[in-house]
C-alpha cells in the first residue's frame, strides 16, 4: 500500500509538472487560432506583396515591407506550436489576396481599406482566443496582434482620411 500511494504521488507530481509546461498546456482553440492566423498572415503576405509592387505613396510602400517580417516571423511561431502539438498545418491559401487590386491612382486607397478590413478580422481573431485559450505565448501573441492591429488600423485611418 505504500509502494502504491508513493507511485500515485509521484504520478501526480509529475501530472503538475507538465501541466506548467507551455507547450503541453493548450486546448483546441489554442490550435484552431495558430491555423487560422497563419492562414490570415499569408493573406497578409499576399496583399502586401501587391502593394509593394503597386503602391503609388512612400506610406503604402513601406508599409507593405513592414507587415511581410513582421507576418512571417508570427507564422513560423505558430507553426512550431502546431508542429509540437502534432496538429496540421493550414495550406497556402489558393487564391491571391488583393490581386484584383488594379494599379493606378485609385490603388492605394482601395488597398488600404481592402488592409484596414482584414486587420479588424484580425483583431476579432485575437479577441477571440483571449476569451478561451490557455497556450500562454498564443495569448501573448494575441495581445500583440490587437494592439499592434488597432494601432495599425489608427495609423492608417490617419493616412486614408
Amino acid at each position: 500500500m505504500a509502494l502504491l500511494g508513493l507511485v500515485l504521488a509521484a504520478g501526480c507530481a509529475a501530472a503538475a509538472d507538465t501541466s506548467s509546461d507551455t507547450s503541453v498546456d493548450h486546448v483546441k482553440v489554442d490550435v484552431v487560432f495558430s491555423q487560422e492566423m497563419i492562414a490570415h498572415h499569408q493573406q497578409t503576405i499576399q496583399l502586401a506583396e501587391v502593394a509593394a509592387e503597386r503602391g503609388r505613396s512612400s506610406y503604402v510602400r513601406e508599409l507593405a515591407k513592414k507587415l511581410i517580417p513582421e507576418e512571417k516571423a508570427d507564422i513560423e511561431m505558430m507553426s512550431s506550436w502546431l508542429r509540437s502539438w502534432r496538429e496540421p498545418l493550414p495550406p497556402e491559401p489558393t487564391t491571391r489576396m488583393g490581386s484584383e487590386l488594379k494599379a493606378g491612382a485609385e490603388f492605394d486607397r482601395q488597398w488600404l481599406k481592402e488592409l484596414s478590413g482584414h486587420l479588424e478580422h484580425g483583431v476579432m481573431m485575437a479577441e477571440e482566443v483571449r476569451k478561451a485559450g490557455r497556450h500562454g505565448p498564443t495569448l501573448e501573441l494575441a495581445d500583440k496582434v490587437v494592439q499592434a492591429q488597432k494601432a495599425e488600423l489608427a495609423d492608417i485611418a490617419e493616412h486614408a482620411g
